[in-house]
């Protein structure tokens, strides 16, 4: 029975033990911190928490302006996030019953890495002997060379704050600082956004930053193309001058990979370097998720871990990155594509977002988002982008279509759930009518 140590009990280390487990291998799963990572107890669950609420603010402010409602709307913040972390703690009872009922060993501590002898101490006293080591560390967030950068903090420390600023300077242009941006200024701050380059760039789409900006960031202004020169306790000091806010940083993140510093190779970021089958400069170490660097997205670190697991037990499998879906968490989802099969040529179709479930009382105002994808000359979908309440939900599934075959004109016969707002599908199967 291969022995399989696992560091990490995010969502890359704890699938994929469980994954190692039900194979048969005997696994033991090392966590310094708490199980399910920092998707659940720093970052993504997180932010779904708070956008839960900040979408009820939204949705009854705007059916206040409408005259169909009569009602103010109040936030008490150290209740929403006394509550939220009650919920992590359910949460993770949960993550370590369904993990150790595999047939995982989890054990909580320090780990320290002795390739040598093939051994992980834990603590500095516990041994835990492996055939393959699998390091699934993450990251922790970037904290630039700025000075006063201490005076900031970052989404580590969200859950810490005792009140919604009154003015707030967010630095950094992705997915982290919308998303932020988005929630504290429907919770009452007056938020600056502070870009090095271009707003969420990432999206390569100079049309949906302009929708989001204008129509699903209230209380927000975005500053591109800014050098920061000092950040103090109450402001941030730019080459355009000064801007009063406590300062949030969402620069990005660093791989936690001193663990293995000078046992694998590590690229210029830190980065842990692997090759296609996830395996290190060390044959016995493998590594997967944030640790590794590429698209930082949890069903992507879970798809890289697994496929460790797989090499290790004797396959010869790739993780595909050929289309991933990710998402924006805004007042609606901003869904798109990242990967190697994505393509700008072709005809381009695009829909003004239906009115239905999410939207509906948006259809006055204008603001029901929209849909646009890129068909090739042979009928294959190649990129697509939504704008609507719950494109994170249609898009996946939409990638495992395009990824078995599917093309255009294969639609005709899809029967959706009506009513609904998610017109990816629909946009494919019309797109000749729309091109």
């Amino acid at each position: 029975m291969v022995k399989i140590v696992i560091i990490g009990a995010g969502p890359a280390g704890r699938f994929a033990s469980m994954y190692a487990a039900e194979a048969g291998a005997d696994v033991t799963l090392i966590e310094k911190s708490h199980i399910a990572g920092k998707c659940l107890n720093q970052a993504c669950m997180v932010v779904c928490a708070f956008n839960d609420v900040a979408r009820h603010i939204q949705d009854s402010r705007n059916l206040n302006d409408l005259g169909i409602i009569k009602s103010d709307v109040e936030v008490d913040f150290e209740m929403i996030t006394k509550q939220i972390k009650e919920s992590q703690k359910k949460i993770r009872k949960i993550s370590e019953q369904e993990t150790t009922l595999c047939g995982v060993d989890y054990v909580r501590g320090v780990a320290e890495v002795d390739a040598e002898n093939k051994v992980v101490i834990v603590n500095d006293d516990d041994e835990y002997e492996y055939d393959k080591l699998l390091i699934c560390t993450g990251s922790n967030p970037h904290i630039p060379n700025i000075k006063g950068a201490e005076n900031a903090f970052t989404y580590k420390d969200v859950l810490k704050l005792k009140e919604v600023p009154d003015d707030l300077v967010i630095i950094g242009g992705g997915s982290t600082a919308a998303e932020y941006a988005n929630i504290f200024s429907t919770f009452g701050s007056n938020v600056n956004v502070l870009c090095r380059s271009q707003f969420l760039k990432m999206l390569n789409d100079s049309e949906a930053e302009e929708y989001i900006v204008s129509n699903l960031l209230k209380n927000t202004l975005i500053h591109e193309n800014v050098e920061i020169k000092e950040i103090t306790d109450s402001s941030v000091i730019t080459n355009f001058g000064e801007i009063k806010g406590k300062c949030m940083l969402a620069t990005g993140v660093v791989a936690n990979s001193s663990i293995v510093d000078g046992i694998v190779e590590l690229d210029e970021n830190k980065n842990i370097i692997v090759d296609r089958y996830m395996q290190t400069s060390n044959e016995d170490i493998y590594a997967a998720g944030d640790v590794i660097g590429g698209i930082l997205s949890t069903p992507v670190s879970r798809m890289e871990s697994i496929t460790a697991i797989r090499n290790i037990l004797g396959e010869k499998v790739e993780p595909d990155y050929s289309m991933v879906p990710m998402t924006v968490s805004l007042g609606y989802d901003v869904s798109y594509l990242l990967g190697y099969d994505i393509s700008d040529v072709g005809t381009k179709v695009k829909l003004p977002g239906s009115a239905g479930p999410g939207s509906f009382w948006n259809l006055l105002n204008g603001k029901t988002g929209y849909t646009k994808e890129i068909i090739d000359d042979d009928g294959k979908i190649t990129d697509i982008l939504s704008i609507s309440p719950t494109s994170n939900v249609a898009l996946p599934y939409m990638v495992k279509a395009i990824k078995d075959g599917i093309k255009a004109d294969d639609f005709e016969n899809f029967i959706e759930i009506h009513p609904t707002t998610d017109i990816i599908e629909k946009l494919a199967e019309y797109s000749k009518r729309y091109s």
